[in-house]
């Protein structure tokens, strides 16, 4: 199973994941601890020999390698068209992820225990006009 595609979005109306551009990798935040609402979104690709329910498993991770939050869930691979391979398409909210500090963090999820996809994340004090 591979990633083919995937970004960070904030919601932009009720219920409604606005999936255009190129996402975000930083945020910027007045004070720290910071709590940040975002969503992942992604298309994972997969072998018709994948098919089934997978475990998903994330994890994010601050600068010293220490896991902040994890969280467990299962998403269904489901069988292809003949001589197609499939598809899963993801869309993960996160809420009330607090960021203890500014600095380096990443995303980590695996799929059956196997590590799929790390995402960066920055966690800036916005600039000051001086």
């Amino acid at each position: 199973m591979s990633c083919r595609y995937w970004t960070l979005w904030q919601r932009e109306a009720q219920a409604t994941i606005n999936a255009r551009g190129i996402g975000f990798d930083e945020i910027y935040a007045p004070y720290v601890p910071w709590t940040a609402e975002f969503w992942y979104v992604a298309q994972l690709n997969a072998h018709r020999n994948e098919v089934g329910s997978k475990v998903l498993h994330i994890e994010l991770i601050d600068a010293d390698g220490g896991v902040i939050a994890a969280m467990d869930d299962t998403f269904p691979v489901i069988s292809p068209r003949p001589g197609e391979d499939t598809k899963a398409r993801i869309a993960i909210a996160f809420a009330g992820v607090s960021f203890p500090q500014y600095g380096a963090y990443s995303l980590h999820f695996f799929a059956d225990h196997h590590e799929m996809h790390v995402v960066p994340l920055t966690v800036r004090a916005p600039a000051t006009n001086e």
